[in-house]
């Protein structure tokens, strides 16, 4: 059978399933939001007219209120419709529809005006009806119906002529007889009103008519294919249904005399702009593919049926009265309307009928036509010796063949070799399979110059009277071999910025050390990471921080050799090896140029970014390995980092000591706390004032076995950084209470005592310092009043709400808290305001400026102030000389703690200095029932103080 390409008519009507094509359906599900404004004052109008309408129904606030609230209701929800359908017809193009919406805006724009007007001049005392108001009110309706004509155009663009015109003659046969009968004529006589006011009134009623019947044409002309138009028509003929309805009972009431502000009327007024802002809503939304339209359908098909029963009803009504003129009017409508209906039905079900069966007869052909001709795949019907019945258009694009080329060729010719055969014995084993597919099957073949490959499925389709052949899918695959050998590639090379990896470079450095150890050359290794890159990924994302990466590498590929190695060995960590190399200086200029240029500026995202790097550099030598080489370069950058970073550093042996030396302490110190090596000093605060003991500051000690004494700047860093701080902090909190306990009941007044401990940020963050001190508090027996617990600016400023949560357990427990070494970190005073703080404790480095720099007292006294402000004590760190006692005190602090008074020790020493003296002197009895400031200040001492 010879086939035709190109003409779907002609195409062999082959199955989806018979060819394993998939069924693809297409629905549109995303829509685009309408814009939050018109949300926000669509849900305003709704509130703001249930409000009004719930108000005048109730009769709320007498006659009086309701009288200017049946005024003035209207005109907000008035005005809100008018912006949405200005902006309803901004929003659409050029065509019919925008230009109904234009009219319908400017419809209510003039009947805005119109309404303005008259509540103007009721507001006046005078009744506007009627008057200038009611030109625009007669304008409205011209303009409005020019809407709808407009509106009416653009839904009967795809209607069916004919059964439309029946419908629209039915509707306006059967509701304007009924209008005519029941709402215009009864209203013609009987007024109270003069000639005019009669006039206009019957001419407003006659208005609505012709405008709710236009509505109803629109209705039945529908929207053909538009979910949106179905739903915006409906409600713009709810809404200006409900005004009419409303302006309908306004004219009957003021012809026959009994119309008030507020009532039923006055409510319908106010409730359909709920509508037509609705509709305004739903213009400006996407039209939605392929929803149903049920209930909204059913309703438009409905009217004309309607339409008849409104004339039955009049009929009926005339019927029950007298038998007049009127009733046999209304029989010739009702025989008219009858034989429409019977006219209307029959085209109806005859194109119908026609219509299923057109649309049944095209659509398996259309269907099944359109996936093979848009498939991907190239789809082929061949015989068993491989002639071709049947090529799809994609075969062209695949196998470089037009479809009427392939037509009656033989698909073996295209292949030649060994694949030729291959293909020969795979059409025999598919024609030998009934009820299965055979494949994917690769296939090579050379077209021009370049080769594909092609994965091909088989299916036996023999036996189909629409087939009668074998059934081949090929698909192109060389993309997805030549993706996998480079796959196969990128093994070794980072798949982000495409540099060398890991194992590439070690063993490029590998190959490099054997060659210096030769004698030929220098190698040099450095290691490269930048600084607070995580910043980049928090604060951007990791997408930009990808592409910072990648920025970072094509800077170090300029910046160096083509002869060089640079590597990412992962995160944003690289490395870079110099061969050929001798001169150190060549090295550190590199180096240096490397930091130059990675701290210039990075544009990531459209914002400018700053990183800067830390470089450790090491040179082979002979004893050097190339693992031992790595080592070193990873030691020095780490030695850069700690120098401050964005710098370099060459590694020097004296590294590696350092490195073990941490090394060793971060494997001796989890030993050490368990085995008593941990031991705690204290220093005293004292009451400048009168130079007595305040309390004690736990300060922390590491009796090492081999290394002596550390103090905290030794190897606090390391607990923290080994996970061990957390268990330090506890035993320090336990210890120091204990101590405290067990050592104040020689001190006069110790029970009010202060004991202050320092805890590591990292304990705040992520131990459990509440219970931890809770405990403490418990095993001790110690009162939360006299354990103060200091934090550093920096803690407490970082993660700044999750620590405020944390700090105000702490104060439940009833313990003190103080900020140590106040003035050398961030704080942001809003936060300083929250937090729950009870001590500032000024840095020694104010104390130091004291007496040898000129504004050394004004940055004490700054903070000094604002302690008072917040209403906080003050307690100086590291006074040395007593002119700074005086200075302080001078200033308003009047505590403080440094060698002056005492150097660190242990309680027993500290039971013999002077300080403890002076206490012991100073209390009295009536100092135990005073409540102490939060420093362990008592009134006795506070009187003894000089003014300052």
């Amino acid at each position: 059978m010879s086939l035709a390409f190109g003409r779907p008519t002609r195409q062999v009507g082959v199955s989806a399933q018979a060819l394993a094509l998939p069924v693809i359906y297409v629905q549109e599900d995303h829509l685009e939001a309408v814009p939050r404004w018109i949300d926000t004052l669509c849900v305003g109008l709704a509130i703001y007219v249930a409000f009004c309408a719930a108000w005048m129904l109730t009769g709320a606030g007498g006659p009086t209120a309701m009288h200017y609230v049946g005024l003035l209701a209207d005109v907000p929800p008035l005005a809100v419709s008018t912006i949405l359908a200005v902006a309803a017809a901004r929003g659409l193009p050029v065509g019919p529809r925008r230009n109904a919406w234009r009219c319908i805006a400017g419809a209510l724009a003039i009947y805005l005006a119109g309404e303005t007007i008259g509540v103007a001049q009721w507001m006046r005392g005078h009744d506007p009806f009627p008057g200038p108001a009611d030109l625009f009110y007669l304008a409205f309706y011209v303009v409005l119906l020019g809407g709808l004509g407009f509106m009416i155009r653009a839904a009967t663009a795809s209607v069916r002529w004919v059964q439309f015109s029946l419908d629209a003659l039915i509707l306006i046969l059967g509701f304007g007889a009924f209008f005519w009968f029941l709402v215009i004529r009864p209203t013609a006589s009987g007024s109270e009103l003069d000639v005019i006011k009669h006039a206009l009134s019957q001419a407003y009623i006659a208005l609505n008519c012709v405008v709710v019947l236009s509505i109803g044409v629109l209705l039945v002309a529908g929207d053909a294919g538009s979910h949106r138009g179905q739903r915006v028509t409906l409600l713009l003929a709810l809404g200006f249904a409900t005004m009419f309805l409303g302006d309908i009972l306004w004219a009957v009431a003021k012809i026959r005399g009994s119309y008030l502000p507020g009532a039923l009327q006055d409510v319908l007024y106010v409730i359909c702009y709920v509508p037509l802002a609705m509709a305004a809503r739903a213009q400006l939304r996407p039209e939605t593919v392929g929803m149903k339209r049920g209930a909204s359908q059913s309703l438009v098909q409905s009217l004309p049926y309607a339409a008849m029963l409104a004339a039955f009803l009049v009929l009926g009504g005339f019927a029950v009265g007298e038998i007049g003129t009127p009733t046999s009017v209304m029989t010739i409508v009702v025989f008219a309307l009858a034989m429409l209906v019977m006219v209307r039905q029959g085209v109806v079900l005859r194109e119908n009928a026609l219509s299923r069966e057109r649309r049944a007869a095209r659509l398996v052909e259309a269907r099944y036509a359109s996936l093979i001709a848009n498939a991907s795949d190239a789809i082929m019907i061949v015989t068993l010796d491989g002639y071709v019945r049947f090529a799809s258009p994609a075969s062209e694009q695949t196998l470089g063949v037009k479809p009427h080329e392939a037509d009656g060729s033989n698909l073996l010719q295209l292949w030649g070799g060994g694949d030729g055969e291959r293909l020969r014995a795979f059409l025999y084993e598919v024609a030998a399979t009934h009820e299965r597919t055979i494949g994917p099957v690769e296939f090579r073949i050379e077209r021009g110059n370049t080769s594909h490959v092609f994965e091909i499925v088989g299916s036996n389709l023999l036996a189909d009277p629409a087939v009668q052949g074998l059934a081949l899918n090929l698909r192109d695959i060389s993309e997805r071999k030549a993706l996998e050998e480079q796959l196969r590639q990128l093994a070794f090379h980072d798949s982000l910025t495409l540099l060398a990896n890991r194992g590439l470079f070690r063993d490029r450095v590998q190959h490099a050390v054997t060659l210096a150890q030769r004698g030929h050359h220098q190698a040099v290794v450095m290691f490269l990471d930048l600084d607070n890159f995580k910043n980049i990924n928090d604060s951007l994302g990791h997408d930009a921080g990808d592409r910072l990466l990648q920025a970072v590498a094509q800077r170090l590929i300029k910046a160096t050799r083509s002869s060089d190695t640079v590597a990412r060995l992962g995160g944003d960590e690289f490395a870079i090896l110099l061969e050929g190399t001798t001169s150190v200086a060549d090295v550190e200029s590199l180096a240096t140029t490397l930091i130059e240029q990675l701290a210039q500026p990075f544009t990531v995202s459209a914002t400018e970014v700053r990183v800067s790097a830390s470089i450790g550099v090491a040179f082979s030598s002979a004893e050097v390995s190339a693992e031992a080489l790595l080592s070193r370069a990873d030691i020095a950058m780490y030695h850069a980092k700690a120098a401050g970073k964005g710098q370099f550093v060459t590694f020097q042996p004296q590294m590696q000591e350092t490195l073990l030396q941490r090394l060793r302490l971060e494997a001796d110190i989890s030993r050490a706390i368990g085995d008593g090596e941990i031991f705690l000093e204290y220093q005293p605060v004292v009451d400048l004032g009168t130079r007595s003991l305040l309390g004690v500051e736990a300060l922390v000690r590491w009796r090492h076995p081999e290394l002596g004494v550390l103090l905290p700047s030794q190897f606090i860093q390391i607990a923290e950084e080994c996970g061990q701080i957390v268990r330090l902090g506890r035993w320090v909190l336990n210890n120091a209470c204990s101590q405290l306990m067990a050592w104040r009941g020689s001190i006069a007044g110790g029970a009010g005592l202060r004991v202050n401990v320092n805890v590591s940020g990292r304990h705040l963050q992520f131990g459990d310092l509440v219970n931890d001190v809770a405990q403490a508090l418990r095993d001790s027996g110690l009162e939360a009043e006299n354990l103060v617990i200091e934090l550093t600016e920096t803690t407490i400023m970082h993660n700044t709400e999750a620590n405020l949560g944390k700090l105000h357990e702490l104060k439940a427990l009833g313990v003190r808290l103080a900020i140590d070494d106040f003035g050398t970190g961030y704080s942001s005073l809003s936060y300083l305001h929250r937090f729950p703080i009870d001590i500032l404790k000024i840095d020694q480095s104010f104390v130091g400026r004291l007496t040898n720099s000129e504004s050394g007292p004004e940055l004490a006294r700054a903070v000094i102030t604002l302690a008072d402000t917040l209403g906080l004590d003050t307690v100086a760190e590291g006074i040395e000389i007593d002119t700074q006692v005086e200075a302080l005190l001078n200033l308003g602090c009047v505590a403080g703690q440094g060698y002056l008074f005492s150097i660190p020790g242990s309680l027993e020493r500290l039971s013999q200095n002077d300080i403890v003296a002076r206490r012991n002197a100073l209390w009295t009895a009536a100092a135990d029932r005073e409540k102490l400031s939060p420093s362990g200040r008592f009134a006795a001492l506070r009187q003894s103080l000089p003014a300052a």
